[in-house]
């Protein structure tokens, strides 16, 4: 299994799969209904599937991992993304939002003060707001760190659930 990629919010992994969509989508669920430990895990429908860290070991940096079931020229792959919990995400957002409008906004607020000829104390929202949003940015980092292991512990499971799918590799002579 390579290394999951953490320089983005929420990391990405892609799986080849050698074989139809459809087969492989049927294979995946039929393998998550199989496995005892993951009943009430995950839930899915059509080419979509998410996977979630079990109940008593949640937190709040804990991830779930959102797979989709794309078709390319081999057959089909596993796109997976890595995300906090839907409340997570939005509280995110929300706040990176409202950050940004405020330093926009006193930005140009600020400008039109300075080009009025008047005191620019609107300035200020963008010497607040970036330190903000860095601490945003560095919040998630850490969220991410915090999350690593159940990142590499629902990665794994699905890989093991891709291992069954996978025809036996004939020996070469």
């Amino acid at each position: 299994m390579e290394e999951l990629d953490t320089r983005h919010l929420r990391p990405t992994f892609t799986i080849p799969v050698n074989m139809g969509r459809a087969d492989a989508i049927e294979g995946i669920r039929a393998s998550f209904v199989a496995r005892e430990h993951l009943s009430g895990r995950w839930r899915g429908k059509g080419r979509w599937a998410e996977l979630y860290v079990p109940p008593g070991e949640r937190k709040i940096w804990s991830p779930y991992l959102s797979l989709r079931v794309d078709e390319d020229e081999n057959g089909c792959s596993v796109f997976g993304r890595f995300s906090p919990h839907p409340e997570v995400w939005t509280f995110f957002m929300f706040v990176y939002g409202s950050v940004i409008t405020v330093v926009v906004f006193g930005a140009t607020f600020g400008y039109v003060q300075w080009a009025s000829g008047t005191s620019a104390w609107a300035f200020w929202a963008i010497w607040i707001g970036l330190p903000l949003l860095a601490l945003l940015h560095g919040v998630s980092w850490l969220g991410q760190r915090l999350g690593r292991s159940q990142m590499t512990q629902l990665r794994t499971e699905v890989e093991d659930v891709l291992s069954e799918l996978r025809p036996p590799q004939s020996p070469s002579t």
